[in-house]
C-alpha cells in the first residue's frame, strides 16, 4: 500500500490526477514495485469509465446525454457536415438538451423518447420526428465510441411525414406573394428562382462571385462548384440589385441586402417572406421559400429539358432532378385517334 493521498480526495480509489502544463491527466495506480500507472486520459468522465474497467467496479460518474452532445459538437464528424445541417442539428440539440441533458445515456428508455415525440408533436410533428432522428444519430455516434450500450431512439419506428416532392408553385400564387414583397425580398425571390439554388447558397452569393460573365460559387451542401451564365433576366436582376445598393453610404459585397443595405440573413429572409405570404393570404404549408428551387427545376425541365435543369440545380443524376420537378406533371400527348374496331 502506498501513502494515503493528501489531495484530490474526491477521486475513486487508485485514481490519480497529475497537473502538467495547465492540463490535468488522470491515471490508474496499478501498484507493484516499482509502481506502475495506466493512463486514463484528460477527460474526467471518460477517465472514470476506464477506471471502472481496471477497478472492476461500476463507474461513479455516468455519461449523460448532454455530455455526449457536447463531445459530438466538438468532433470532426460535426465539422464535416454542411453549415445548414449544422444549424439544423444545433436547433434540435438545444431542444433535446432541455429534456435529456442531465439523463445518463443508458437510463434513457424508448418510452421516454416516445413521450418526448408525443409532447413535441403537439407543437410540430415535423420537428418531433426530426429531433428524434437527431437523438438517434447522437446515440449511434456514442455507441461507436462505447459511451453507451443501447440506442433507445433507434428502437422506435415512426412514419415519415410527406415531403414536398409534389409541391409546385403556380404562377398566380407566386405573383400574389411577389406583389406584397419588399424590394429586398423581390431580389431574393428572383435570385432563388433564376439560379435554382438553395436558400443558403442564395444568401451567400457576393458581388465578387460575378466575374467573366458568370456567377461562380460552390454549393454549401454538396461543395459542388457552379458557374451560371449571367445573361437575360439574371443579368437584369444583378444590375437592379447593384443599382439599389448604390443608394447606401456603405456598400456590402453581398448580392442580397436588406432595406438598409446590410447583408440579408436567414432570419431576415424568413420574416420578410412570411409577412408577404400572410399579406397575400397564402397558407404557409402551400408555399415555402425553398419551393422556388422546385419551381425552377420544373419550369426549366419543360422549357429546355431535364438535362438543363439538372445542370442548373447541380444534381449528380437526372433522377434527383426528376424528384425535384415531380410536383409539376409533364405534358403528354393524347391518343391521336379512336382505336379501330
Amino acid at each position: 500500500m502506498g501513502r494515503k493521498p493528501s489531495k484530490n480526495l474526491n477521486l475513486p480509489p487508485r485514481m490519480r490526477a497529475r497537473e502538467r502544463g495547465g492540463k490535468t491527466y488522470y491515471f490508474y495506480d496499478l501498484g507493484g514495485k516499482p509502481r506502475k500507472e495506466a493512463s486514463l486520459g484528460t477527460d474526467f468522465v471518460l477517465a472514470v469509465q476506464k477506471w471502472a474497467e481496471y477497478h472492476e467496479a461500476a463507474p461513479t460518474t455516468q455519461i449523460t446525454v448532454g455530455w455526449a452532445i457536447g463531445k459530438y459538437l466538438e468532433s470532426p464528424q460535426f465539422d464535416e457536415v454542411g453549415l445548414g445541417t449544422q444549424a439544423d442539428y444545433k436547433f434540435a440539440l438545444d431542444k433535446l438538451l432541455r429534456k435529456f441533458g442531465d439523463a445518463p445515456m443508458d437510463e434513457v428508455k424508448p418510452s421516454h423518447v416516445q413521450l418526448y415525440i408525443d409532447l413535441r408533436s403537439k407543437e410540430s410533428k415535423h420537428r418531433a420526428l426530426r429531433e428524434k432522428a437527431v437523438l438517434s444519430m447522437i446515440y449511434s455516434w456514442a455507441l461507436a465510441r462505447d459511451f453507451c450500450k443501447t440506442n433507445p431512439a433507434g428502437a422506435i419506428k415512426t412514419k415519415r411525414l410527406p415531403g414536398r416532392k409534389h409541391i409546385y408553385i403556380e404562377d398566380d400564387m407566386l405573383d400574389a406573394v411577389y406583389a406584397k414583397a419588399s424590394p429586398a425580398l423581390r431580389d431574393a425571390m428572383d435570385l432563388a428562382y433564376f439560379t435554382g439554388q438553395r436558400p443558403v447558397d442564395v444568401l451567400q452569393m457576393a458581388e465578387t462571385d460575378v466575374r467573366d460573365g458568370t456567377l461562380t460559387f460552390s454549393q454549401a451542401k454538396t461543395k459542388k462548384p457552379m458557374r451560371i451564365a449571367v445573361e437575360g433576366d439574371l443579368a437584369k436582376l444583378i444590375e437592379r440589385m447593384q443599382a439599389r445598393k448604390r443608394q447606401f453610404a456603405v456598400r456590402s459585397l453581398a448580392l442580397l441586402v436588406d432595406e438598409h443595405g446590410k447583408p440579408m440573413t436567414k432570419a431576415k429572409l424568413r420574416s420578410r417572406f412570411e409577412a408577404a405570404r400572410d399579406a397575400a393570404g397564402v397558407d404557409g404549408a402551400a408555399f415555402q421559400f425553398r419551393d422556388l428551387r422546385r419551381k425552377a427545376a420544373a419550369d426549366l425541365r419543360d422549357d429546355a429539358g431535364i438535362e438543363k435543369a439538372q445542370d442548373l440545380l447541380g444534381h449528380s443524376n437526372v433522377q434527383m432532378t426528376e424528384h425535384y420537378a415531380s410536383g409539376k406533371a409533364r405534358t403528354v400527348t393524347a391518343l391521336p385517334k379512336k382505336r379501330a374496331s
